[in-house]
C-alpha cells in the first residue's frame, strides 16, 4: 500500500473527547503487530473493513484549537466514508456524549472516573467477527498466551497496512480462517469452530451494523449460537464490539470487584448490586463499567490489539 493517504475524513464529537485517552487505553493492553513507531500524537489503526473484508489504516489526530475534531487519514483502497463509519464505532464516537458529565454530577465515584480519565470514551473492537475470533482463542489459556497465538495469526495470514512508513498487521480475514488447517497454539476443537466463525462471516452472519440493530436478547442468542461462543463470549462482542453504550455485564466477576474497590464496599457486590448502583449511570451504564475495569490498570476486558500509537 502507498505510504500517501488515499482519502481523509474528519469526526467532530458530541461532548467532551480525547484521543489521547483513547491512546492510552489501547496502550494498556497490547500494540498490534507492527514494524515501527507511529509519531506523537497520532493513534494508528488498523483493520478489516466491515463486510468486504479489506484491510484498511488510518491514521487519526485530534488539534485542541479544532474543538476536538478528530482528522482521519485512510490508507487503503476502501470507501472513505464507510471507513469513517467505523472509526465513529471503534472509537464511541457515533454516541452523543454531552450528557456525559451529568452522570459524574449524579454519581460522585462516577465524577472521579471521570477526572481520572478527561475525555475518556471507549475504544471497541473494530467488528464482531475479530472479537468472536479473540473469545475462540482465549479459551482455557492466559491472555498472554492467547494474545501470542493472535500476533502469529495476523503476522502469518494477516495483512500489512503501512501507515506513513508505520507497518501494521491486520486479522486475518474470513476466508483465511474457513481455510484453517492447523495453527500452532490452537488445539481441541479450536480450528474446527474458527473454521465455521470464517463461513458465519462470509455468511453475514457477523455482519457488525446488523448485530447492533438487534435488541440484546436477539443479537445474544444469535452469537451464542455459533460453535465455541459461549456466555462469556457473546457478551464480550455484544458488549465490546457492537458498541453498547446503556448496558450492563452479567457474567465479569473482575468487575464486581472493582466495584467493591471504587465504593468502598465492605463485601463484593452481587449482580443486583450492580444494577441498582447503575441505575444512576444512565444512559452510559457501559461507559461506566469500562472505567471501572480500566481503574484497574488493565485493558478492561478491551482484549483489542489493531492499533498501536
Amino acid at each position: 500500500m502507498s505510504t500517501a493517504p488515499d482519502a481523509s475524513f474528519d469526526i467532530e464529537p458530541q461532548g467532551e473527547y480525547s484521543l489521547a485517552e483513547g491512546a492510552r487505553f489501547i496502550g494498556a493492553w497490547h500494540e498490534a503487530p507492527a514494524d515501527g513507531r507511529s509519531q506523537a500524537g497520532h493513534l494508528h489503526l488498523a483493520f478489516l473493513t466491515d463486510r468486504d473484508w479489506k484491510p484498511v489504516g488510518v491514521c487519526l489526530t485530534q488539534e485542541a484549537e479544532s474543538n476536538g475534531t478528530v482528522h482521519g487519514d485512510v490508507y487503503g483502497e476502501s470507501d472513505p466514508l464507510a471507513v469513517r463509519a467505523q472509526v465513529a464505532r471503534i472509537l464511541s464516537l457515533d454516541v452523543d456524549g454531552r450528557a456525559w458529565s451529568e452522570v459524574g454530577r449524579r454519581d460522585p465515584m462516577v465524577g472521579r472516573l471521570q477526572k481520572m480519565f478527561p475525555g475518556f470514551r471507549p475504544v471497541n473492537w473494530s467488528d464482531a467477527y475479530e472479537a468472536a475470533a479473540w473469545s475462540i482463542m482465549s479459551t482455557r489459556i492466559s491472555m498472554r498466551q492467547a494474545q501470542g497465538v493472535k500476533d502469529r495469526l495476523c503476522r502469518e495470514l494477516g495483512h500489512e497496512v503501512d501507515i506513513h512508513g508505520h507497518r501494521l498487521l491486520t486479522f486475518p480475514e474470513p476466508q483465511r480462517l474457513a481455510d484453517l488447517q492447523s495453527f500452532r497454539g490452537l488445539f481441541g476443537r479450536k480450528v474446527e469452530y474458527l473454521n465455521g466463525l470464517g463461513e458465519a462471516a462470509l455468511a453475514g452472519r457477523l455482519d457488525t451494523d446488523r448485530l447492533r440493530a438487534l435488541s440484546p436478547a436477539v443479537s445474544l442468542a444469535e452469537l451464542k449460537r455459533l460453535a465455541g461462543i459461549g456466555e462469556f463470549g457473546s457478551q464480550l462482542v455484544r458488549l465490546r464490539a457492537l458498541s453498547a453504550v446503556d448496558e450492563l455485564p452479567t457474567s465479569e466477576r473482575r468487575l464486581l470487584a472493582a466495584l467493591k474497590q471504587a465504593y468502598g464496599l465492605e463485601h463484593e457486590p452481587d449482580i443486583n448490586t450492580l444494577q441498582e448502583l447503575a441505575e444512576a449511570w444512565r444512559p452510559y451504564r457501559m461507559w461506566v463499567c469500562v472505567c471501572l475495569r480500566r481503574m484497574g490498570g488493565e485493558g478492561a476486558g478491551m482484549m483489542h490489539s489493531r492499533a498501536a500509537g
